[in-house]
């Protein structure tokens, strides 16, 4: 049984389109249409050229799909207009199946996770009418769908706006909100806005979101005057961050957190059960995950790695294939993009006239650049799905040194000062490192970085001492890990400085020539593709 899940292109506020493709219940590929469109979150993009990806990766045409599942049933226009796009692109259209947004989120969160029976929850801004469902899950009867929230009462929505008033772009760059709330007090009383409830929470979209009855565009503002009278101007996208927008952001991750908790609570106490599985892109908010595993209420914590719309082509295939009888299984890493053989790699060295050496043990090689110093970008094999770089799609550094942070930030990503960078840390030393219990191999979790070794990590240890950690494991990428054993044989510690591969605004590296132009307009001093390596003729050793 071929199924092939999809999402994007019939309404322009839709994004993040991407395409998954499952046999017999087991995932085979799948790729985000950003990639390879090279547009950063497209909006209203049909995903043809994901699509393409992934039949290419299973050696199939359209016309070996069974079956085309797609979020939005509540978009009667949508059977239609998908099936000609389909015969448009492809010749060809199977039997369409639209999948409830939300449930596509929860069966995304559920069937990838380690449990057998769970509660699970999905939370956005909105998406076929809602903006959040709880329910339980069970491996052999599914979802089941407890309470549901109207989508203006959304916290995704809540956090967008508070996005847009701090003067980034909502709907994209709440991690940025995220991210500078630490260096903030939550010294203003949001709940006004957003406040927790004996049933989850409560959101006044109504009085504190511009209203406007035409759909909203990212760029356009999304808070009221309702919402500068309580707080005073917005921040201009050109004005410096000051103290006052740090404390407004910490105030609107407080105040999230807030509700998320009680959310959670709430679902417990309809469940009893202890395991938590979440999607929807609130669930991406790694600081809040971090609070909800502490929770008593809560054992073991899964939030799918593509949590966000990213994951809704993955999420309606799962729930498609269980509905047609098939047992989606678990997942143990995110390595279903496309991937580029090494003659595909020597000729894009070839095209550039860029020196390049090939060596035997790329891991190896890499291990002793960190070392020295240098900043790499590292390309191997399948390429990751989802919003973050886990080994194969990364730019690399060493954690030691206390101006890493702000070196990478300016002189290779070209953003934000405060903008924190992850770890990824050897399985098996973890929790010697970070305050774990377990693997957290997707960096969906922010956790205590331990007391003795804060210092020794400032590159990755974020002003309020967390980090967002990922685990690696020998089985889930052993080139990955080799490399990150080597540079513990090197150093003593098992932990290397890991970011996306691309710099603002621009979408991960998904080609070796995307990486190679990356490389050459960016300050990154060294380039790892393959087994093929290059340096940048006298390039500062940082």
């Amino acid at each position: 049984m071929i199924i092939l899940g999809i999402h994007g292109g019939f309404t322009v506020g839709q994004h993040d389109p991407g395409a998954a493709l499952m046999i017999d219940g087991d995932l085979v590929a799948m790729v985000e249409e950003e990639r390879l469109l090279r547009v950063k979150s497209p909006r209203g993009a049909i995903p043809v050229y994901a699509i393409s990806a992934v039949l290419k990766e299973a050696g199939i045409t359209m016309k070996d799909v069974d079956l085309v599942a797609h979020p939005g049933e509540t978009y009667e226009d949508a059977p239609p207009r998908i099936s000609s796009y389909l015969k448009h692109y492809f010749g060809h259209c199977p039997e369409l199946r639209l999948i409830n947004h939300q449930l596509a989120h929860l069966a995304s969160a559920f069937f990838p996770s380690p449990f057998e029976r769970a509660m699970v929850l999905s939370y956005d801004a909105y998406g076929d009418r809602l903006s959040a469902a709880i329910g339980t899950a069970d491996r052999d009867k599914g979802i089941t769908v407890l309470e549901t929230r109207d989508n203006v009462n959304s916290l995704g929505q809540f956090y967008a706006t508070m996005t847009s008033y701090i003067g980034f772009l909502p709907g994209e760059d709440e991690y940025k909100v995220m991210g500078l709330a630490p260096y903030g007090e939550p010294r203003f009383d949001l709940s006004f806005f957003a406040s927790p409830t004996n049933n989850g929470f409560t959101v006044d979209t109504a009085t504190y979101m511009r209203s406007d009855p035409r759909p909203k565009i990212e760029q356009e503002p999304f808070y009221s005057d309702a919402l500068v009278e309580k707080l005073g101007p917005p921040r201009e996208r050109a004005q410096p961050i000051e103290q006052r927008h740090r404390d407004i952001a910490a105030s609107a991750q407080h105040q999230l957190q807030l509700c998320a908790k009680s959310l959670v609570e709430y679902l417990h106490g309809l469940t009893g059960k202890k395991n938590l599985c979440m999607a929807g892109g609130v669930a991406l908010n790694c600081s809040a995950n971090y609070t909800l595993q502490n929770l008593d209420c809560v054992d073991a914590l899964f939030v799918q790695p593509a949590a966000s719309d990213r994951g809704l082509a993955l999420g309606c295939a799962i729930q498609a294939s269980f509905e047609q009888g098939l047992k989606p299984g678990t997942m143990n890493h995110v390595y279903y993009g496309p991937s580029h053989d090494e003659a595909e790699m020597e000729a894009a060295f070839k095209l550039t006239g860029l020196s390049y050496e090939r060596v035997e043990n790329p891991e190896i090689v890499a291990a002793e650049l960190l070392h020295q110093g240098e900043i790499i970008g590292w390309y191997q094999g399948r390429s990751e799905f989802g919003p973050r770089a886990l080994g194969n799609r990364s730019i690399l550094a060493d954690p030691r040194r206390q101006d890493m942070k702000d070196l990478i930030n300016a002189r290779v990503k070209f953003r934000e000062e405060f903008r924190p960078f992850a770890p990824s840390v050897l399985e098996e030393r973890a929790s010697e490192v970070f305050k774990l219990d377990g693997p957290s191999p997707f960096m969906t979790i922010a956790c205590g970085v331990q007391d003795e070794w804060v210092e020794k990590l400032p590159a990755t240890t974020h002003v309020n001492k967390t980090a967002r950690v990922q685990t690696v494991s020998k089985e889930s990428n052993d080139l990955y890990y080799g490399l990150i054993k080597e540079f513990d044989r090197l150093t003593g510690v098992p932990v290397v400085l890991n970011t996306s591969f691309n710099i603002k605004g621009q979408p991960i590296v998904e080609t070796p020539l995307e990486a190679i132009s990356t490389f050459c307009g960016t300050g990154l001093s060294a380039l790892v593709v393959g087994p093929f390596v290059a340096k940048k003729p006298n390039a500062p050793t940082f």
